[in-house]
């Protein structure tokens, strides 16, 4: 938390979970729900590309902004558990888990219903 007169410091806890995390989808809602998981991903992954190249100047070139600049950087590239960098690689690494999960569904629904289609239609 940022104070009015310039003080304060970065947020101090640290929220987790520990338990099972599941997300159920109907098996015709899979491939949607994969793609609009696998787009949200795809943005993530820009976004973390811009992060990663963000360069953060001192803008008038004096202290003031050259403190600034180097708060800016830490804040955002530091790789500590707050950084902006931090929470969306976390968030990028949750989407992964989610579009592969996703995609083992889909594959194993596809497989299912095609050996079920296949035995009703003589295939």
């Amino acid at each position: 938390m940022f104070l009015a007169d310039g003080g304060g410091g970065p947020y101090e806890g640290v929220t987790t979970y520990a338990g099972t995390q599941t997300l159920r989808v109907e098996p015709a809602a899979i491939p949607g729900a994969l793609a609009a998981f696998q787009e949200a991903l795809d943005r993530v992954a820009q976004m973390v590309r811009g992060l990663d190249g963000l360069e953060c100047l001192s803008w008038a070139g004096d202290p003031v902004s050259g403190e600034t600049a180097t708060q800016f950087a830490d804040r955002t590239n530091s790789g500590t558990v707050d950084s902006a960098i931090a929470c969306l690689r976390g968030y990028q690494t949750q989407l992964m888990s989610a579009v592969d999960a996703l995609q083992q569904a889909h594959d194993g629904y596809v497989l299912t219903e095609g050996t079920n289609s296949a035995m009703w239609t003589g295939k």
